[in-house]
């Protein structure tokens, strides 16, 4: 999918207008840190990818408050955030989450617009937060919220194999089942495929 710093697929994000990136895009993006099409398959061998990825979303604070100390930790995240992924009922969502709320402390609390005439309110975990802790505790919240409102079927890993990159199915059908487009074409010029040798061997 392009190992250049911050490249990755728009279609990980809910958007791409210029706005910065929700805390549940940022959650797709720490666990596709690890993508089995790249080589190496772990961005978080240093932050240079990370930092990159969340200047280009709109998170610049938090990418520079970021340390090399950090990576480990981030590691770790990911590895609850996945597991959050692929979790196949609430009950098990709510066993990977709930640790890791408690872990980072996450209060939530009323985010007032910083200017008088600007967005509305927000309820956000640690608005105040910068770094690794806050994607510690926002990331974790906004997976938390999202499955509390919609379940654990909004929320996927790539069927396109090798892929196993995390992906938010925001389509009205819920029927995704892609991280992007470029794995959605190559499923469908393998299954293309198949069905021409499928054809040779009858004939």
């Amino acid at each position: 999918m392009g190992s250049t710093a911050a490249s990755f697929p728009l279609d990980w994000l809910e958007r791409g207008d210029g706005r910065p990136a929700g805390d549940l895009d940022l959650a797709v993006l720490l666990v596709n840190t690890h993508d089995l099409l790249e080589d190496p398959a772990d961005r978080l061998g240093d932050l240079t990818w990370l930092t990159s990825a969340l200047r280009r979303v709109g998170h610049a604070d938090v990418a520079g408050a970021l340390t090399r100390s950090d990576v480990p930790r981030l590691r770790s995240l990911r590895t609850v955030l996945r597991a959050a992924f692929e979790a196949p009922d609430l009950k098990t969502a709510a066993a990977v989450l709930n640790p890791q709320l408690v872990k980072a402390r996450a209060v939530f609390l009323i985010d007032l617009p910083s200017r008088p005439r600007g967005a509305g309110a927000r309820f956000v975990a640690t608005p105040d937060r910068t770094g690794y802790a806050a994607l510690a505790a926002r990331l974790p919240a906004a997976l938390a919220t999202h499955v509390a409102d919609n379940g654990v079927g909004r929320l996927g890993i790539c069927s396109s194999d090798p892929c196993r990159c995390a992906f938010v199915d925001r389509t009205r059908a819920g029927t995704r089942r892609y991280c992007c487009t470029v794995c959605n074409d190559r499923y469908a010029a393998r299954a293309y495929r198949r069905r021409r040798r499928g054809i040779g061997e009858k004939d």
